[in-house]
């Protein structure tokens, strides 16, 4: 059985989808959802903020919510609705969107 990589197209259709309502089509967390939100999403697009995030922290975020992070609970954990790698697939994707890699 062949192992997948993480691909960061995977991770752009992935946020596209399940990201964007929050965190806006551009990653500057103004989605559509963001108006109804307290604290805002995250600014993705911000780099100052993004490269004090390790990748490790990103997919743990992801996968385990905002709650489980120490941040908000409005972000639901996604561990159980994406695999392993397609949230890695994700982080690879914020990166691009922050032009940044972690410090």
């Amino acid at each position: 059985m062949a192992v997948e990589k993480p691909v960061m197209k995977n991770g752009e259709s992935i946020y596209k989808w399940y990201c964007t309502p929050c965190h806006g089509d551009k990653g500057d967390g103004k989605g559509f959802n963001a108006k109804n939100l307290d604290p805002r999403p995250a600014n993705h697009t911000d780099p100052d903020l993004m490269t004090k995030r390790a990748d490790e922290d990103l997919f743990d975020a992801i996968s385990k919510g905002g709650k489980g992070v120490g941040k908000s609970t409005l972000m639901p954990p996604w561990g159980n609705t994406f695999s392993k790698t397609q949230i890695k697939s994700l982080v690879m994707y914020l990166r691009i969107l922050c032009r940044c890699q972690e410090e």
